[in-house]
């Protein structure tokens, strides 16, 4: 779709609801009803959204209705602390700045029937951590993933079935050197795809000086919507592994650029934290 037909990517209620926590881990519900409606939101997709992440464990509603708030929890905390750490890392691969260290880590574990949610946590977070299966219970990765393994899926389950390794070589059918192994088990294509809401959100955006501040609060959390969709599905894998020149670190420059524009125009939603775009780090510790 071209970015003159592409419609306005739309955030979903969660971003919302996310977007809307101050640094102190509290969001008035009648401000997060109302930047609902300024991207075009009902009320009652906001409220689905927010029974879904109490009951995920990430926030806590006290109060009813409009006069109520909301107030993150230590596993909202750590979940917004993981994204801050995801956005740090792929802006200090574009600026060089995390170089690979040549490894490849190894992930497996064997996990009894009879604790299928521990099995289930391993899997959940090494697919969300970018790390790929080899074999059932086998998963790769360039990135040493132990510290945030242990934070998603829990230290006891960690210190209890996984077995890690590193490995200079990751060869298979069809793949015989490090950019095509990456290219075997991380298809550029996939990755490359999942920018492109991004790039039409960003194409098809207005920034000049006649957008109000809570039409740019909307703009805010169509591109921070868009810019999600991508980093979920983008392992960042060291650059060296990726061909030359690679769109995804381009259209993340258009979106610093478009980000810094708009931080400076408008309040101070606690997602300008997760969204942070300068390479504050260079590994995801």
């Amino acid at each position: 779709m071209s970015a003159d037909n592409a419609a306005p990517y739309r955030p979903a209620p969660r971003t919302v609801v996310e977007a809307c926590f101050d640094p102190q881990g509290t969001a008035p519900l009648d401000y997060v009803y109302d930047v609902a409606a300024a991207v075009g939101l009902s009320d009652q997709p906001v409220r689905l959204a927010v029974r879904r992440l109490e009951a995920a464990g990430v926030l806590r509603q006290e109060g009813r209705g409009r006069k109520g708030r909301l107030v993150l929890t230590d596993a909202g905390r750590l979940r917004s602390d993981m994204d801050v750490r995801f956005v740090a890392l792929a802006y200090a691969q574009d600026a060089g700045l995390a170089p690979w260290d040549g490894l490849w880590r190894l992930y497996t574990f064997s996990v009894p029937e009879r604790h299928r949610s521990e099995r289930d946590a391993l899997r959940a977070a090494l697919t969300r951590l970018g790390a790929v299966p080899l074999a059932p219970g086998a998963y790769a990765s360039p990135h040493d993933l132990l510290d945030e393994l242990t934070d998603e899926a829990s230290a006891a389950t960690v210190g209890a079935y996984l077995i890690t390794a590193e490995a200079t070589r990751l060869t298979g059918p069809g793949f015989t050197d490090p950019a095509s192994t990456a290219e075997h088990l991380w298809p550029s294509a996939e990755t490359v795809e999942a920018y492109r809401p991004l790039a039409d959100a960003l194409a098809a955006e207005s920034l000049g000086p006649d957008r109000g501040s809570v039409e740019l609060v909307a703009v805010a959390l169509r591109l921070a919507e868009a810019f999600t969709h991508a980093l979920e599905r983008d392992p960042l894998l060291p650059p060296e592994l990726r061909p030359a020149p690679w769109l995804p670190s381009r259209i993340r420059r258009d979106f610093h650029e478009a980000w810094t524009t708009i931080r400076g125009r408008t309040p101070d939603l606690s997602l300008f934290r997760a969204f942070d775009t300068g390479p504050a780090a260079a590994h995801r510790a």
